[in-house]
């Protein structure tokens, strides 16, 4: 994955002076330590810091002034690459990095998924399943278990051949794979934490006019926040604008990688 990332660089430092846009990303050297903080009891809180994220416009806007393609009212070769390490989910078009966002893990960060109920965020080459409604907002589909855990779960004895097969089939026809293995799976990315919904929520009622422009009841703003603890059971978690846009413009399909730590690429400034 560095190697590609890396590679992208290059090529659009070639290519930008005919292109139209704002010029190539420049991606960083993978950060030597994760961008967290232990807590209290065993919990770890995700760090953000602002030059990391962004641009802090909406997502339609940069659409707009990059003029990127839609397809069906969805982006047009439209990718995501998450850090878990430094709670980034990146969204690139093509060979360009449009945007990245702060996201929460599990209460167990380090370390790839391998079974139900260990609380972790897999690690691999995925792709976006499906859209749905979620107990947490909005949820984009994570495809776990890809054929590479699928694998290694019928090796360790946590799966049967016909469940291995299964899953294959559903991922070479795009679907989302069985989600009720030993391996566990309903992973997302998906909204903010509720109780943190309801406590904004309330704040924003007693105080008519608070919200930024574009914001609605109940979102936090994410460029205000620079931190926020791990909460999930193994999905990544956005807050709710982010989710908004990513529901809404980022197709079934789409292409996620995930993984532990790697290049950063800072957002350009537009």
């Amino acid at each position: 994955m560095r190697l590609l990332i890396a590679v992208t660089g290059t090529v659009l430092m070639t290519l930008v002076s005919c292109a139209v846009g704002p010029p190539a990303s420049t991606t960083l050297p993978a950060p030597p330590r994760p961008a967290a903080r232990p807590g209290p009891w065993d919990t770890t809180y995700a760090l953000y810091d602002p030059a990391f994220f962004g641009p802090e416009r909406p997502l339609v806007e940069i659409i707009a002034s990059d003029r990127l393609r839609l397809r069906d009212g969805k982006l047009r070769d439209a990718r995501l690459l998450l850090n878990k390490a430094q709670r980034r989910l990146e969204l690139w078009v093509g060979r360009r990095m449009i945007k990245a966002y702060r996201i929460q893990l599990g209460q167990n960060p380090t370390g790839p998924k391998v079974r139900q109920g260990d609380s972790r965020t897999p690690e691999g080459e995925y792709f976006i399943c499906a859209h749905r409604r979620s107990t947490f907002y909005l949820a984009l589909w994570i495809s776990y278990p890809n054929l590479d855990d699928a694998r290694a779960g019928l090796e360790a004895g946590r799966i049967n051949q016909r469940q291995l097969e299964e899953i294959a089939a559903a991922l070479k026809t795009g679907e989302c794979p069985p989600q009720d293995t030993n391996l566990g799976g309903r992973l997302l990315l998906h909204g903010q934490l509720p109780a943190h919904t309801a406590e904004l929520a309330r704040d924003h009622r007693s105080r008519p006019g608070a919200l930024r422009p574009g914001l609605q009841v109940g979102d936090a703003d994410p460029s205000e926040v620079r931190e926020f603890y791990d909460w999930t059971d193994g999905c990544a978690a956005l807050f709710n604008p982010d989710i908004r846009e990513l529901y809404e413009l980022v197709p079934d399909g789409a292409p996620l990688t995930i993984v532990a730590n790697g290049p950063v690429t800072p957002p350009l400034t537009r």
